[in-house]
């Protein structure tokens, strides 16, 4: 085997190496603190919760009070959610619209199966709480 070979071999063995590592590491950290779903607010809460309790030593009727704290705090991030939703889809159709003015007649046919697959990877993330496989953005 020549020496460049075995160089090119080492070198992939090293990256192979280190990417088993990483990801060994990334799953001991996630079953630590107990992170799974970063879109589940209850979950976040609880972990919240958990990490100020055990960093801050709470005593229960602390932890009680910042328990109620957090949660009236996740219910008004999520009238926040709510309220600014409709904004959101708003400015992004605004943008689509511009884009989809600029574009010829083949790309608006494009753009449209685009946005398509944009849509079901987003109602696969909204039912799978974000733990989709795929990759990917929702778009403009």
């Amino acid at each position: 085997m020549s020496p460049r070979v075995k160089g090119a071999l080492l070198l992939l063995l090293a990256f192979l190496l280190g990417a088993a590592a990483g990801a060994l590491a990334f799953g001991l950290f996630l079953a630590e603190t107990g992170w799974r779903n970063p879109r589940d607010p209850d979950q976040f809460r609880q972990f919240v919760l958990k990490r100020l309790t055990k960093e801050l030593d709470l005593r229960p009727e602390q932890r009680q009070q910042v328990e109620a704290i957090l949660r009236e705090t996740g219910q008004e991030f999520g009238r926040l959610k709510a309220d600014m939703d409709p904004r959101i889809r708003e400015i992004r159709g605004r943008s689509r619209e511009k884009i989809r003015a600029i574009l010829t007649p083949e790309q608006q046919v494009k753009l449209e199966a685009l946005e398509k697959e944009w849509e079901r990877r987003a109602e696969r993330w909204r039912r799978d709480g974000g733990r989709s496989k795929e990759g990917g953005s929702k778009g403009p």
